[in-house]
């Protein structure tokens, strides 16, 4: 049996007694808060081609301790990863609405560290890869407006395309399928400076082959409210809201059917330059979760990118 499945083995069993620690497989998923638009997240593009590029991170920790301190369990993880999105919009009209589809490229880094205590016995791993990470494709959007008020259904499939080695820790791909939809609806006040958000939904995880584990169906809300102080400037507070409906399953969910819970908020601005005639925008924002029951809890960081041509 290699090293790092006789510590995953031990983590198993400290967790059996510590259930806050993790939910999903390896305590995150394929839902990413704040991954869904800082501006107008349902005002349809321009007819054309449209490309965003996101440097995102995201540091979590982890700990626990049961019996009196004689079992201690500590879990630091880092995601640095690059998301590069094409959506392209035809001009076509399907449902009533605007039609469009896209994709995201995925490259990037995680890091992991993590100790088991066991009285005075000290257990340690520590893993790091670089590579590709899961394409996603969004085979259909569909964008609706009548005056102010903007809607969209939006349509995501996460595919396992990316490097993944069940005898390692740290991966940058989750080896399973999600299937999404979304709803998203906006109002735009554009005499007011006023751009509010809404973004809700639901998430369908197969089971990941190599480890037997099914992570739960999910859903979310993610919001944002944007106040432009300028033509070209903007603040903004962005959260989001997860909640794990579907418990997780398989021969490998050895600790149950744990539902993962999260909640987060942060601020956000956005600049874009008048010298671009409005077709570029970059954006920062930094989400800050406050509430995790059965999941990784930390920080989101997004720089980011969005252009149309």
């Amino acid at each position: 049996m290699r090293i790092s499945q006789i510590f995953l083995s031990a983590i198993a069993i400290v967790s059996f007694f510590c259930p806050n620690v993790f939910a999903s497989e390896g305590g995150y998923s394929n839902y990413i808060p704040g991954f869904y638009g800082d501006l107008a997240l349902a005002v349809a593009p321009d007819d054309g081609l449209a490309m965003r590029n996101d440097i995102y991170y995201y540091g979590a920790e982890a700990s626990d301790s049961i019996r009196s301190g004689t079992v201690q369990t500590d879990v630091d993880i880092s995601l640095n990863f690059d998301y590069l999105t094409f959506l392209y919009k035809p001009g076509i009209e399907l449902l009533g609405g605007q039609y469009a589809f896209g994709a995201t490229l995925v490259y990037g880094k995680m890091d992991l560290d993590a100790t088991l205590d066991i009285g005075p016995a000290s257990f340690g791993i520590s893993d790091k890869h670089t590579g590709i990470g899961d394409l996603t494709l969004a085979p259909a959007i569909i964008y609706w407006n009548k005056g102010n008020y903007h809607w969209a259904w939006m349509n995501y499939i996460v595919t396992p395309t990316g490097d993944y080695d069940e005898d390692e820790i740290a991966n940058t791909s989750l080896n399973y399928w999600t299937f999404e939809t979304d709803f998203a609806l906006t109002y735009l006040n554009l005499d007011k400076g006023q751009d509010y958000s809404v973004v809700i939904g639901y998430g369908y995880n197969t089971e990941n082959d190599d480890t037997d584990y099914q992570s739960g169906d999910e859903v979310h809300i993610d919001f944002v409210i944007n106040q432009f102080l300028s033509e070209s400037f903007a603040i903004g507070l962005h959260g989001f809201y997860y909640k794990q409906i579907g418990a997780d399953s398989g021969d490998g969910a050895v600790l149950g059917d744990f539902k993962a819970e999260a909640a987060g908020f942060g601020p956000a601005i956005q600049w874009i330059p008048k010298r671009y005639g409005g077709k570029v925008a970059l954006i920062a924002k930094w989400l800050h979760e406050t509430h995790a029951e059965n999941r990784l809890e930390g920080d989101h960081v997004f720089l980011s990118v969005a252009m149309s041509f």
